[in-house]
């Protein structure tokens, strides 16, 4: 590690280390605080890490661990006064097919309010939303009265990272849309290219129907692996940027290598044809790593215009450190990236259109409408910027009584997001 950790000059000298503690401390000791996110003076957070050798599925789409195959977000009750109630109530941000989840009929803005009868989620045990046995949640939708539902014990579920896409006339304007949720190549891992494949074949689609403008939906993309974020970016690079370079490396030796778009033909129809060789992108806090290489990369060569939050501005990648002989592996840090202008984004992109579905001021009916409705806050606010046609009233009208709540306090999706953009291992297709 000493050799590839990019901050390798901060790992304290061998006679101020504790041999004696356990690995996962060990590991942190070694740590510069240059690694991770740092907020307010704070350091919140590393991105490398370690994870014992039997935990490790490639990065898979299937969840680690079993799941009722939703995201949220958790937000503390407040009262009037603004002051916390002492629970959390969990908004749904979307839910999975074929899950436990879609099985109980919940959707996207559904307030979990409580398990088993009671206003009862908390600081320490709200990870029974993520996964258990048969239960009861109490749950909320707009202006209706609390239900109870049943849901199935968390299981496996395939979580496919192109969760949606169309295309929406208006006038002469062919709008694609895309929600792509993580960078993974396919269901079993990096060597697994079905999702890449697939991700071709609807952008042979978009291209087919004439698509000349587009929305990539990042919000809930926190990275993954370098090869899916370069094809999706190969896909979308106009023309005739297509031999351009996508990234570049460069690690702790001052040494640097570049990679340039990676743009397969072969099962596409072509590239798309964007006015004025634009796209627009939809991001929030957790559009992180990959999601934001895919960001930079394009910014040298198309008009990239961010609807959204600032982004995280994690800008480093990380390769895996393996030997069989021992019972751990390790991700450590061991790259900067920057794009073909050397631009760093550590502090993160900060959006052209500042949007934020949660923001009571810009969205006060509190409703989120399913990912693909054109009249969803996100979506449609990209639309109306396209055609220069506001919102229609239905997206703006939509009745939903707004939670008394405070801040956010966590968000499922982080379960997923990666220490720095994974580079495929060295020896396989990348």
């Amino acid at each position: 590690m000493r050799s590839d950790y990019l901050w390798n000059n901060d790992i304290p000298a061998q006679n101020k280390l504790d041999f004696s503690a356990d690995p996962q401390t060990f590991f942190r000791s070694m740590l510069s605080l240059k690694d991770g996110k740092t907020r307010n003076g704070k350091h919140l957070y590393y991105y490398s890490y370690m994870e014992k050798n039997k935990d490790y599925k490639a990065r898979t789409s299937i969840d680690a661990d079993d799941t009722y195959g939703m995201e949220f977000t958790l937000f503390n009750v407040v009262n009037d006064s603004n002051q916390p109630l002492g629970y959390y109530y969990a908004r749904i941000l979307y839910v999975l097919p074929n899950s436990p989840a879609s099985s109980a009929g919940l959707e996207r803005g559904d307030w979990i309010v409580g398990v088993k009868g009671k206003n009862n989620i908390n600081s320490d045990n709200y990870g029974i939303l993520l996964n258990g046995d048969r239960t009861q949640w109490l749950v909320k939708r707009g202006d209706t009265e609390v239900r109870t539902i049943d849901i199935e014990a968390s299981r496996a579920v395939e979580d496919n990272p192109l969760f949606y896409h169309n295309v929406y006339t208006r006038g002469d304007k062919k709008i694609g849309y895309l929600v792509y949720n993580h960078f993974t190549s396919g269901p079993n891992g990096y060597s697994d290219r079905t999702y890449d494949e697939e991700m071709k074949k609807i952008f042979a689609g978009f291209q087919a129907q004439g698509v000349n403008e587009f929305v990539l939906d990042l919000r809930y993309n926190g990275g993954g692996y370098e090869n899916s974020a370069n094809m999706l970016a190969g896909l979308l690079i106009p023309e005739a940027s297509r031999k351009k370079v996508f990234a570049v490396f460069s690690d702790n030796k001052g040494q640097s290598y570049s990679n340039d778009f990676c743009v397969e033909t072969k099962g596409t129809a072509g590239y798309l044809k964007l006015n004025s060789n634009r796209i627009y992108i939809l991001t929030s806090q957790s559009t992180a790593s990959s999601s934001e290489v895919v960001i930079n990369s394009l910014n040298p060569f198309m008009d990239v215009i961010l609807i959204g939050e600032l982004t995280e501005g994690k800008n480093v990648g990380m390769e895996m450190q393996k030997n069989d002989k021992y019972e751990w592996m390790y991700w450590p840090i061991t790259l900067r990236v920057t794009n073909a202008v050397n631009y760093d984004y550590s502090a993160g992109f900060k959006p052209d259109i500042e949007w934020n579905e949660y923001d009571l001021t810009q969205n006060p009916t509190d409703a989120l409408l399913p990912l693909g409705d054109p009249d969803e806050f996100m979506l449609g606010k990209a639309i109306s910027l396209i055609t220069g046609i506001n919102r229609s009233a239905r997206g703006m009208n939509t009745l939903s009584k707004s939670i008394m709540r405070g801040e956010s306090v966590y968000q499922s999706t982080e379960r997923h997001a990666t220490g720095g953009m994974l580079m495929v291992p060295e020896g396989k297709d990348n």
